[in-house]
């Protein structure tokens, strides 16, 4: 009869609930349960509840569970006077609700291993053909050993069951593009190319719900290693004069390119709305927030022509750049498609120390 205790709980766990559990343990010891209720007999037997919350304990009057009872205990007696060897049982169970529809549950049993004083089984059971629990009985007797798990089955894969936690880690990566906007210094001020004027950004998230555990509202925080780059157009280069940095136009050499690059840390704040689609899968995504963060490094480049050899000059500087940034960030999407944007409030460069203006990037967030 131990043998058979870990599966009739089982049946009770997806029958009633679907809830998934996974677990070891021996026949002695209660089960790993969030919630457990205990239901004493007056002959000493005892019914064990192991639930999520309230809604899954009413569930229980949708089910006929004397019809349920009776099922166990002619599966429990033909199990013990049963040759070994593979079994299979189907019970169909109502339900109390009109119009209800009832469930199928097909067992199965099956030896799958005994060398002389140790003998595994395998109980697999389906409920609907939707939810299916494995029970692996190793042993007998006090020294048995029990392993159960569960998963959801339709007809073409099987996905086992997660529960939604409140907090998850997450990484995703920003591929854009970067543009100068305010332009406001008097100053030359070049244009951009786009296609060189990269932003990448690579994010640990740490993603928490606010809320009960069907809030669509998240707070979004985490690390992001950020690559900003700028390819400048019409033959613009970077320079420094009495530590402040200026553009200019070559005239002399004929530039194939001539960039700016800086990396940075950041530390982003942003609340998110996140929806779900029909089939319970992430749907509608938009969310805003702040972000902060400090310069890492700096490097110009140039790689031109001269004499017919190809020539490339890297100069590490800082060019009076602002080593520390703060600005806006939004995302909107759906499922895995989501855009971003992101502006720096503060300058490219430092107050009085080079040309005014700030950094736009936007594009695809990839998760």
């Amino acid at each position: 009869m131990k043998r058979i205790v870990p599966v009739i709980i089982a049946i009770f766990m997806a029958a009633a609930t679907g809830v998934s559990a996974k677990g070891r343990f021996t026949p002695n010891q209660p089960l790993p349960t969030q919630d457990t209720i205990v239901v004493k007999m007056a002959n000493g037997a005892k019914m064990v509840l192991q639930l999520d919350n309230m809604e899954q304990l009413k569930s229980f009057r949708n089910y006929s569970l004397d019809s349920l009872i009776t099922v166990l205990i002619k599966y429990t007696e033909e199990m013990d006077k049963s040759a070994p060897g593979s079994k299979e049982m189907t019970v169909t169970l109502g339900s109390t609700e009109p119009g209800g529809d009832p469930e199928k549950v097909t067992i199965i049993v099956q030896e799958t291993g005994q060398d002389g004083t140790k003998k595994t089984e395998r109980h697999e059971i389906r409920i609907n053909n939707k939810i299916k629990i494995d029970v692996e009985v190793e042993g007998e007797g006090d020294d048995s050993k029990v392993k159960i798990s569960t998963s959801r089955t339709d007809s073409t894969k099987t996905e086992k069951i997660k529960k939604d936690k409140p907090s998850n880690f997450g990484f995703d990566v920003d591929l854009g593009v970067n543009t100068f906007v305010n332009k406001e210094s008097d100053e030359f001020i070049p244009d951009l190319k786009p296609l060189g004027s990269r932003y990448v950004s690579l994010n640990w998230r740490l993603k928490s719900r606010v809320g009960g555990s069907r809030s669509p509202l998240y707070l979004v925080s985490g690390l992001e290693f950020a690559f900003n780059n700028y390819m400048f157009d019409r033959n613009a280069v970077i320079e420094e004069d009495e530590d402040v940095a200026f553009f200019r136009r070559a005239t002399d050499i004929s530039y194939e390119k001539s960039k700016l690059t800086h990396s940075s840390i950041n530390l982003p704040l942003m609340p998110v709305l996140q929806f779900k689609n029909p089939k319970g899968k992430e749907g509608f995504t938009i969310g805003a927030g702040g972000f902060a963060g400090y310069r890492l490094g700096s490097h110009s480049k140039l790689k031109y022509h001269q004499n017919g050899n190809s020539i490339k000059e890297k100069g590490r500087s800082s060019y009076n750049l602002s080593d520390f940034q703060y600005g806006l960030i939004g995302v909107i999407g759906y499922g895995d498609l989501q855009l971003f944007a992101k502006y720096n409030m503060n300058g490219l460069f430092k107050d009085n120390r080079g040309p005014e203006m700030n950094v736009l990037s936007f594009g695809f967030r990839l998760l």
